[in-house]
């Protein structure tokens, strides 16, 4: 199973704007693959400020700069990477046990993030040595 996927959401130029749909439709090629159920926006970061530095047992999420943007790091306990979000219609979606850290804020970066479980403290895994052992029982 891959640990994440870049989705791209439809933008439609509507003469006096532009705006980007967010559909929960896992038929879709474009929408969000699974029913949302918590929202979340983190704004006000500056260019040093890290966010994240956690992962989930259970959740699956898609992260979207609206705008701004940052550099995302993902490990999923093996593999390493990072990638560049910015643009309302391209977002990462993380699976569960996928270590991922938020840097290097643009000036005016607004953070969403789509999520198919309400919160439960439960389902997060915030230190990073318990996600490697969690990942090497997996």
């Amino acid at each position: 199973m891959p640990k994440y996927k870049i989705i791209e959401f439809p933008l439609f130029d509507t003469k006096n704007g532009v705006l980007c749909m967010y559909e929960s439709d896992a038929s879709k090629t474009a929408g969000v693959p699974f029913a949302i159920k918590r929202v979340l926006t983190t704004t006000g970061m500056s260019g040093s400020d890290k966010r994240g530095g956690h992962t989930h047992h259970k959740t699956h999420q898609i992260l979207i700069c609206t705008s701004g943007g940052c550099v995302v790091d993902l490990d999923d306990g093996t593999n390493t990477t990072s990638i560049t979000l910015e643009g309302q219609n391209r977002g990462i979606l993380l699976y569960p046990y996928v270590w991922h850290v938020m840097r290097d804020f643009k000036p005016d970066t607004s953070l969403l993030v789509l999520a198919d479980m309400e919160y439960d403290e439960k389902d997060y895994i915030r230190n990073y040595e318990d996600f490697i052992q969690q990942t090497k029982r997996l």
